[in-house]
Protein backbone atom coordinates (compact mmCIF):
# COMPACT_ATOMS: atom_id res chain seq x y z
CA UNK A 1 0.00 0.00 0.00
CA UNK A 2 1.51 3.74 -1.16
CA UNK A 3 0.51 6.26 1.76
CA UNK A 4 0.44 9.55 0.85
CA UNK A 5 -0.66 12.93 1.76
CA UNK A 6 -2.97 15.90 0.39
CA UNK A 7 -3.75 18.80 1.15
CA UNK A 8 -7.08 21.12 -0.41
CA UNK A 9 -7.09 25.18 -0.31
CA UNK A 10 -11.06 25.75 0.99
CA UNK A 11 -13.39 26.68 1.29
CA UNK A 12 -15.79 23.86 0.43
CA UNK A 13 -16.92 22.06 -1.66
CA UNK A 14 -13.89 19.31 -1.85
CA UNK A 15 -14.91 17.55 -4.97
CA UNK A 16 -15.17 14.27 -3.41
CA UNK A 17 -17.97 11.73 -1.30
CA UNK A 18 -17.25 9.31 1.26
CA UNK A 19 -17.89 5.99 2.08
CA UNK A 20 -18.08 3.56 5.26
CA UNK A 21 -16.93 4.18 8.97
CA UNK A 22 -16.04 2.47 12.43
CA UNK A 23 -20.29 2.14 12.09
CA UNK A 24 -20.25 0.61 9.14
CA UNK A 25 -17.50 -1.99 9.98
CA UNK A 26 -15.57 -0.56 6.58
CA UNK A 27 -12.64 1.65 6.77
CA UNK A 28 -13.40 4.79 4.96
CA UNK A 29 -12.42 5.87 1.38
CA UNK A 30 -12.79 7.69 -1.67
CA UNK A 31 -16.67 6.35 -3.05
CA UNK A 32 -16.50 9.32 -5.62
CA UNK A 33 -14.94 11.99 -7.53
CA UNK A 34 -16.53 15.48 -8.82
CA UNK A 35 -14.76 15.62 -12.70
CA UNK A 36 -12.24 18.67 -12.66
CA UNK A 37 -12.94 19.11 -8.43
CA UNK A 38 -10.29 19.76 -6.25
CA UNK A 39 -9.59 16.54 -4.74
CA UNK A 40 -9.22 15.12 -8.47
CA UNK A 41 -6.90 17.66 -9.48
CA UNK A 42 -4.90 16.95 -6.10
CA UNK A 43 -4.62 13.39 -7.52
CA UNK A 44 -7.24 11.66 -5.13
CA UNK A 45 -8.85 8.59 -6.87
CA UNK A 46 -11.31 6.72 -6.02
CA UNK A 47 -11.01 3.98 -3.87
CA UNK A 48 -8.31 5.72 -1.49
CA UNK A 49 -8.38 4.62 1.93
CA UNK A 50 -8.88 7.51 4.50
CA UNK A 51 -5.68 7.50 7.33
CA UNK A 52 -6.67 10.78 8.79
CA UNK A 53 -8.48 13.97 8.44
CA UNK A 54 -6.68 17.01 9.22
CA UNK A 55 -3.74 15.32 11.06
CA UNK A 56 -6.31 13.19 13.36
CA UNK A 57 -6.42 9.17 12.67
CA UNK A 58 -9.72 8.21 11.02
CA UNK A 59 -9.66 4.22 11.87
CA UNK A 60 -11.64 5.29 14.86
CA UNK A 61 -14.23 7.34 13.27
CA UNK A 62 -17.43 6.69 12.34
CA UNK A 63 -19.30 8.17 8.87
CA UNK A 64 -20.99 10.82 10.71
CA UNK A 65 -17.78 12.12 13.27
CA UNK A 66 -15.72 11.90 9.37
CA UNK A 67 -18.11 13.83 7.97
CA UNK A 68 -18.26 16.74 10.79
CA UNK A 69 -14.59 16.80 11.26
CA UNK A 70 -14.40 17.32 6.87
CA UNK A 71 -16.92 20.32 7.32
CA UNK A 72 -15.21 22.11 10.18
CA UNK A 73 -11.91 22.11 7.93
CA UNK A 74 -13.08 25.79 6.94
CA UNK A 75 -9.79 27.41 4.71
CA UNK A 76 -7.73 24.23 4.28
CA UNK A 77 -8.09 20.16 4.42
CA UNK A 78 -5.62 17.79 5.09
CA UNK A 79 -6.32 14.41 4.28
CA UNK A 80 -3.69 11.30 4.91
CA UNK A 81 -4.50 8.29 2.39
CA UNK A 82 -3.43 4.78 0.65
CA UNK A 83 -3.67 3.58 -2.55
CA UNK A 84 -3.28 0.24 -3.93
CA UNK A 85 -0.43 -0.33 -6.59
CA UNK A 86 -1.98 -0.76 -9.66
CA UNK A 87 -2.59 -3.61 -11.62
CA UNK A 88 -2.54 -4.39 -15.18
CA UNK A 89 -5.76 -3.34 -16.87
CA UNK A 90 -8.19 -6.87 -16.98
CA UNK A 91 -10.70 -6.62 -19.96
CA UNK A 92 -14.63 -5.92 -17.79
CA UNK A 93 -17.14 -7.85 -18.89
CA UNK A 94 -19.59 -6.15 -16.59
CA UNK A 95 -21.19 -4.36 -19.74
CA UNK A 96 -21.99 -7.33 -21.63
CA UNK A 97 -23.11 -8.82 -18.13
CA UNK A 98 -25.33 -6.20 -17.63
CA UNK A 99 -26.74 -6.31 -21.48
CA UNK A 100 -27.34 -9.89 -20.69
CA UNK A 101 -28.84 -10.00 -17.60
CA UNK A 102 -32.35 -7.82 -18.82
CA UNK A 103 -35.12 -7.17 -16.84
CA UNK A 104 -38.40 -7.02 -17.98
CA UNK A 105 -39.51 -3.59 -18.15
CA UNK A 106 -42.63 -1.72 -19.15
CA UNK A 107 -43.54 2.06 -18.61
CA UNK A 108 -45.22 2.90 -15.12
CA UNK A 109 -47.36 5.66 -14.09
CA UNK A 110 -45.50 9.08 -12.50
CA UNK A 111 -46.09 8.40 -8.59
CA UNK A 112 -44.27 9.97 -5.88
CA UNK A 113 -42.30 6.45 -5.88
CA UNK A 114 -40.64 6.88 -9.22
CA UNK A 115 -39.98 10.97 -8.57
CA UNK A 116 -37.98 10.49 -5.29
CA UNK A 117 -36.59 7.03 -6.57
CA UNK A 118 -37.52 5.22 -3.11
CA UNK A 119 -35.00 3.55 -1.13
CA UNK A 120 -32.27 1.49 -3.11
CA UNK A 121 -30.00 -0.63 -1.19
CA UNK A 122 -26.37 0.38 -1.49
CA UNK A 123 -24.71 1.52 0.80
CA UNK A 124 -23.50 5.59 0.32
CA UNK A 125 -21.81 7.93 2.32
CA UNK A 126 -22.18 11.61 2.51
CA UNK A 127 -21.42 13.82 -0.49
CA UNK A 128 -18.79 17.06 -0.80
CA UNK A 129 -19.41 17.52 -4.55
CA UNK A 130 -18.47 20.42 -6.55
CA UNK A 131 -21.36 20.91 -8.88
CA UNK A 132 -24.42 18.05 -8.55
CA UNK A 133 -25.42 19.00 -11.95
CA UNK A 134 -21.90 16.96 -12.91
CA UNK A 135 -22.58 13.82 -11.23
CA UNK A 136 -24.97 11.68 -13.96
CA UNK A 137 -26.47 8.46 -13.53
CA UNK A 138 -24.91 5.56 -14.65
CA UNK A 139 -25.40 4.62 -18.58
CA UNK A 140 -26.31 1.30 -19.50
CA UNK A 141 -24.71 0.09 -22.28
CA UNK A 142 -25.29 1.16 -25.90
CA UNK A 143 -23.92 -1.02 -28.54
CA UNK A 144 -24.15 -0.47 -32.30
CA UNK A 145 -25.67 -3.72 -33.87
CA UNK A 146 -25.95 -4.57 -37.37
CA UNK A 147 -26.70 -8.30 -38.54
CA UNK A 148 -27.69 -9.66 -41.64
CA UNK A 149 -28.45 -12.57 -43.23
CA UNK A 150 -25.62 -14.15 -45.84
CA UNK A 151 -26.71 -13.88 -49.16
CA UNK A 152 -26.84 -17.10 -51.54
CA UNK A 153 -24.66 -17.27 -54.70
CA UNK A 154 -25.84 -18.21 -58.48
CA UNK A 155 -23.14 -20.09 -59.98
CA UNK A 156 -22.60 -20.92 -63.83
CA UNK A 157 -22.00 -24.43 -64.59
CA UNK A 158 -20.53 -26.34 -67.66
CA UNK A 159 -21.95 -29.66 -66.95
CA UNK A 160 -24.85 -29.52 -64.71
CA UNK A 161 -23.24 -30.81 -61.31
CA UNK A 162 -25.85 -32.52 -59.52
CA UNK A 163 -27.21 -31.28 -56.60
CA UNK A 164 -25.44 -28.62 -53.94
CA UNK A 165 -25.86 -27.88 -49.78
CA UNK A 166 -27.68 -24.57 -50.01
CA UNK A 167 -25.42 -21.84 -47.93
CA UNK A 168 -26.20 -21.19 -44.55
CA UNK A 169 -28.24 -18.01 -44.14
CA UNK A 170 -29.05 -16.21 -41.07
CA UNK A 171 -32.03 -13.77 -40.00
CA UNK A 172 -32.33 -10.66 -39.30
CA UNK A 173 -31.79 -9.96 -35.25
CA UNK A 174 -35.19 -8.39 -34.89
CA UNK A 175 -36.95 -11.31 -36.78
CA UNK A 176 -35.97 -14.57 -34.91
CA UNK A 177 -34.92 -12.76 -31.37
CA UNK A 178 -37.87 -11.63 -29.39
CA UNK A 179 -35.50 -10.23 -26.88
CA UNK A 180 -33.34 -8.20 -29.17
CA UNK A 181 -34.87 -4.70 -27.93
CA UNK A 182 -35.26 -5.80 -24.15
CA UNK A 183 -32.11 -4.85 -23.08
CA UNK A 184 -32.41 -2.30 -20.18
CA UNK A 185 -33.40 -1.78 -16.85
CA UNK A 186 -36.41 0.92 -14.99
CA UNK A 187 -36.30 4.01 -14.60
CA UNK A 188 -32.24 4.87 -15.82
CA UNK A 189 -32.96 3.87 -19.90
CA UNK A 190 -30.58 3.39 -22.57
CA UNK A 191 -31.25 3.10 -26.39
CA UNK A 192 -29.23 0.75 -29.13
CA UNK A 193 -29.04 2.58 -32.32
CA UNK A 194 -28.14 0.34 -35.59
CA UNK A 195 -29.23 -0.08 -39.28
CA UNK A 196 -31.77 -2.34 -40.94
CA UNK A 197 -29.60 -2.96 -43.96
CA UNK A 198 -30.55 -5.81 -46.73
CA UNK A 199 -28.28 -8.57 -45.80
CA UNK A 200 -25.08 -7.90 -46.99
CA UNK A 201 -24.98 -6.85 -50.21
CA UNK A 202 -27.75 -8.87 -52.73
CA UNK A 203 -26.39 -11.91 -54.39
CA UNK A 204 -25.73 -10.38 -58.01
CA UNK A 205 -26.83 -12.59 -61.26
CA UNK A 206 -23.98 -12.39 -63.01
CA UNK A 207 -23.98 -11.55 -66.97
CA UNK A 208 -26.89 -13.49 -68.45
CA UNK A 209 -24.84 -14.79 -71.36
CA UNK A 210 -22.41 -16.35 -68.61
CA UNK A 211 -24.58 -18.34 -66.26
CA UNK A 212 -27.45 -19.03 -68.83
CA UNK A 213 -26.00 -22.12 -70.23
CA UNK A 214 -27.15 -24.80 -73.29
CA UNK A 215 -27.51 -28.09 -71.93
CA UNK A 216 -25.20 -30.83 -73.13
CA UNK A 217 -28.54 -32.25 -74.97
CA UNK A 218 -29.66 -36.00 -75.03
CA UNK A 219 -30.33 -38.48 -72.34
CA UNK A 220 -32.88 -39.24 -70.17
CA UNK A 221 -33.56 -37.67 -66.98
CA UNK A 222 -34.70 -36.66 -64.07
CA UNK A 223 -34.06 -34.28 -61.74
CA UNK A 224 -30.27 -32.58 -61.11
CA UNK A 225 -27.42 -34.80 -61.23
CA UNK A 226 -24.56 -34.55 -63.24
CA UNK A 227 -23.93 -37.90 -64.87
CA UNK A 228 -24.94 -36.66 -68.11
CA UNK A 229 -28.53 -35.75 -67.19
CA UNK A 230 -30.62 -33.41 -68.18
CA UNK A 231 -31.35 -31.10 -65.58
CA UNK A 232 -35.16 -30.72 -64.18
CA UNK A 233 -36.57 -27.44 -63.19
CA UNK A 234 -36.90 -26.52 -59.37
CA UNK A 235 -39.54 -24.30 -60.12
CA UNK A 236 -42.17 -26.02 -62.96
CA UNK A 237 -40.35 -29.94 -62.49
CA UNK A 238 -39.99 -30.11 -66.07
CA UNK A 239 -37.25 -31.32 -68.13
CA UNK A 240 -35.13 -28.42 -69.20
CA UNK A 241 -33.45 -28.77 -72.80
CA UNK A 242 -32.20 -25.72 -73.55
CA UNK A 243 -30.32 -22.80 -71.67
CA UNK A 244 -30.59 -23.11 -67.67
CA UNK A 245 -29.54 -21.41 -64.43
CA UNK A 246 -28.07 -22.90 -61.48
CA UNK A 247 -28.99 -21.82 -58.53
CA UNK A 248 -29.08 -22.70 -55.23
CA UNK A 249 -27.84 -26.17 -56.18
CA UNK A 250 -30.78 -25.96 -58.19
CA UNK A 251 -31.88 -25.85 -62.35
CA UNK A 252 -34.44 -23.20 -63.46
CA UNK A 253 -35.87 -21.98 -66.64
CA UNK A 254 -34.30 -18.55 -66.80
CA UNK A 255 -37.79 -17.07 -67.48
CA UNK A 256 -39.23 -18.94 -64.33
CA UNK A 257 -36.57 -17.47 -61.76
CA UNK A 258 -38.64 -15.28 -59.92
CA UNK A 259 -39.47 -13.51 -56.93
CA UNK A 260 -41.85 -15.18 -54.82
CA UNK A 261 -43.28 -12.06 -53.36
CA UNK A 262 -43.94 -10.10 -56.37
CA UNK A 263 -43.07 -12.64 -59.42
CA UNK A 264 -40.84 -10.28 -60.99
CA UNK A 265 -38.18 -12.37 -62.94
CA UNK A 266 -34.49 -11.74 -61.37
CA UNK A 267 -32.53 -11.04 -64.20
CA UNK A 268 -30.60 -8.02 -62.55
CA UNK A 269 -30.01 -6.88 -59.13
CA UNK A 270 -29.22 -9.92 -57.71
CA UNK A 271 -31.88 -11.44 -55.26
CA UNK A 272 -31.98 -12.47 -51.56
CA UNK A 273 -33.17 -15.94 -49.93
CA UNK A 274 -35.72 -16.55 -46.62
CA UNK A 275 -36.61 -19.89 -45.19
CA UNK A 276 -36.19 -21.42 -48.90
CA UNK A 277 -38.09 -18.56 -50.69
CA UNK A 278 -36.03 -16.03 -53.10
CA UNK A 279 -37.02 -12.19 -52.44
CA UNK A 280 -35.99 -9.19 -55.14
CA UNK A 281 -34.19 -6.54 -53.04
CA UNK A 282 -37.47 -4.21 -52.65
CA UNK A 283 -39.99 -7.18 -51.89
CA UNK A 284 -37.35 -8.14 -48.93
CA UNK A 285 -37.17 -4.69 -47.25
CA UNK A 286 -41.02 -4.97 -47.22
CA UNK A 287 -41.47 -8.04 -46.18
CA UNK A 288 -38.40 -8.35 -43.44
CA UNK A 289 -37.96 -4.65 -42.16
CA UNK A 290 -38.64 -3.88 -39.07
CA UNK A 291 -41.71 -1.18 -37.99
CA UNK A 292 -41.60 1.87 -35.83
CA UNK A 293 -43.54 1.51 -32.76
CA UNK A 294 -44.85 5.30 -33.16
CA UNK A 295 -45.60 5.90 -37.26
CA UNK A 296 -46.00 2.22 -38.02
CA UNK A 297 -43.93 2.75 -40.85
CA UNK A 298 -41.37 0.29 -42.37
CA UNK A 299 -37.71 1.00 -41.00
CA UNK A 300 -34.94 1.15 -43.69
CA UNK A 301 -32.19 2.82 -42.66
CA UNK A 302 -31.11 3.61 -38.54
CA UNK A 303 -33.20 1.98 -36.09
CA UNK A 304 -33.58 3.10 -32.51
CA UNK A 305 -34.06 -0.15 -29.87
CA UNK A 306 -35.92 1.37 -27.11
CA UNK A 307 -38.66 -0.09 -24.67
CA UNK A 308 -38.42 -3.25 -26.34
CA UNK A 309 -39.76 -1.79 -29.81
CA UNK A 310 -38.18 0.14 -32.81
CA UNK A 311 -38.14 3.29 -33.75
CA UNK A 312 -37.50 5.73 -35.97
CA UNK A 313 -34.76 7.92 -34.62
CA UNK A 314 -36.92 11.06 -35.50
CA UNK A 315 -40.02 9.39 -33.86
CA UNK A 316 -38.14 8.75 -30.38
CA UNK A 317 -38.06 11.93 -28.51
CA UNK A 318 -37.94 13.88 -25.83
CA UNK A 319 -41.42 15.18 -24.65
CA UNK A 320 -39.93 18.13 -23.21
CA UNK A 321 -37.51 19.32 -25.62
CA UNK A 322 -38.65 17.40 -28.83
CA UNK A 323 -35.11 16.44 -29.20
CA UNK A 324 -34.17 12.90 -30.66
CA UNK A 325 -32.69 10.96 -28.02
CA UNK A 326 -30.43 8.87 -30.31
CA UNK A 327 -27.65 6.64 -27.92
CA UNK A 328 -28.35 8.25 -24.81
CA UNK A 329 -29.55 7.74 -21.62
CA UNK A 330 -33.20 8.51 -20.76
CA UNK A 331 -36.23 8.45 -17.86
CA UNK A 332 -39.75 7.49 -18.05
CA UNK A 333 -42.12 9.79 -16.36
CA UNK A 334 -46.00 9.15 -16.89
CA UNK A 335 -45.11 6.81 -20.00
CA UNK A 336 -43.05 8.99 -21.65
CA UNK A 337 -39.37 9.53 -22.39
CA UNK A 338 -37.45 12.29 -21.21
CA UNK A 339 -33.53 13.18 -21.60
CA UNK A 340 -31.63 13.52 -18.62
CA UNK A 341 -31.77 17.28 -18.28
CA UNK A 342 -35.38 17.94 -18.65
CA UNK A 343 -36.06 14.95 -16.40
CA UNK A 344 -33.99 16.55 -13.55
CA UNK A 345 -35.21 20.21 -14.25
CA UNK A 346 -38.80 18.72 -13.98
CA UNK A 347 -38.84 15.74 -11.88
CA UNK A 348 -35.24 15.72 -9.93
CA UNK A 349 -34.85 15.44 -6.00
CA UNK A 350 -32.71 17.00 -3.95
CA UNK A 351 -31.54 16.09 0.18
CA UNK A 352 -32.64 18.95 2.36
CA UNK A 353 -29.95 18.59 4.43
CA UNK A 354 -26.90 18.40 1.72
CA UNK A 355 -28.70 20.32 -1.22
CA UNK A 356 -27.08 17.92 -3.42
CA UNK A 357 -29.40 15.57 -5.72
CA UNK A 358 -30.42 11.86 -4.49
CA UNK A 359 -28.98 10.04 -7.30
CA UNK A 360 -29.94 6.43 -8.20
CA UNK A 361 -29.12 3.87 -5.65
CA UNK A 362 -28.36 6.33 -3.05
CA UNK A 363 -30.56 5.23 0.61
CA UNK A 364 -32.66 7.89 1.34
CA UNK A 365 -35.47 8.73 3.78
CA UNK A 366 -38.35 11.50 3.53
CA UNK A 367 -39.19 13.20 6.64
CA UNK A 368 -40.48 16.63 7.46
CA UNK A 369 -42.02 16.82 4.35
CA UNK A 370 -37.92 16.84 2.91
CA UNK A 371 -36.17 14.16 1.04
CA UNK A 372 -32.61 13.47 3.14
CA UNK A 373 -29.56 11.19 2.44
CA UNK A 374 -29.76 8.38 5.33
CA UNK A 375 -26.23 10.00 6.56
CA UNK A 376 -27.40 13.79 6.39
CA UNK A 377 -30.68 13.36 8.37
CA UNK A 378 -28.86 14.22 11.65
CA UNK A 379 -29.63 16.26 14.94
CA UNK A 380 -29.65 19.74 14.04
CA UNK A 381 -27.49 20.66 17.31
CA UNK A 382 -25.46 17.70 17.72
CA UNK A 383 -25.00 16.29 14.63
CA UNK A 384 -26.45 12.43 16.12
CA UNK A 385 -27.92 10.62 12.99
CA UNK A 386 -31.73 10.22 13.81
CA UNK A 387 -32.92 7.71 10.64
CA UNK A 388 -35.05 5.16 12.50
CA UNK A 389 -34.92 7.24 16.05
CA UNK A 390 -37.33 9.52 17.20
CA UNK A 391 -37.34 13.07 16.93
CA UNK A 392 -38.67 16.68 17.00
CA UNK A 393 -38.11 19.29 15.01
CA UNK A 394 -38.33 23.13 15.26
CA UNK A 395 -38.70 25.12 12.28
CA UNK A 396 -38.38 22.48 9.53
CA UNK A 397 -34.93 21.18 11.54
CA UNK A 398 -34.66 17.64 13.19
CA UNK A 399 -33.85 17.55 16.63
CA UNK A 400 -32.93 14.53 19.03
CA UNK A 401 -34.66 14.39 22.55
CA UNK A 402 -31.74 15.77 23.91
CA UNK A 403 -32.21 19.14 22.61
CA UNK A 404 -35.81 18.97 21.78
CA UNK A 405 -36.09 22.18 23.80
CA UNK A 406 -33.01 24.28 22.62
CA UNK A 407 -32.50 27.16 20.70
CA UNK A 408 -32.04 26.64 16.84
Amino acid sequence: MDSFKVVLDGPAPWGFRLQGGKDFNVPLSISRLTPGGKAAQAGVAVGDWVLSIDGENAGGLTHIEAQNKIRACGERLSLGLSRQPLRPLVPDASKQRLMEDTEDWRPRPGTGQSRSFRILAHLTGTEFMQDPDEEHLKKSSQVPRTEAPTPASATPQEPWPGPTTPSPTSRPPWAVDPAFAERYAPDKTSTVLTRHSQPATPTPLQNRTSIVQAAAGGGTGGGSGNNGKTPVCHQCHKVIRGRYLVVLGHAYHPEEFVCSQCGKVLEEGGFFEEKGAIFCPPCYDVRYAPSCAKCKKKITGEIMHALKMTWHVHCFTCAACKTPIRNRAFYMEEGAPYCERDYEKMFGTKCRGCDFKIDAGDRFLEALGFSWHDTCFVCAICQINLEGKTFYSKKDKPLCKSHAFSHV
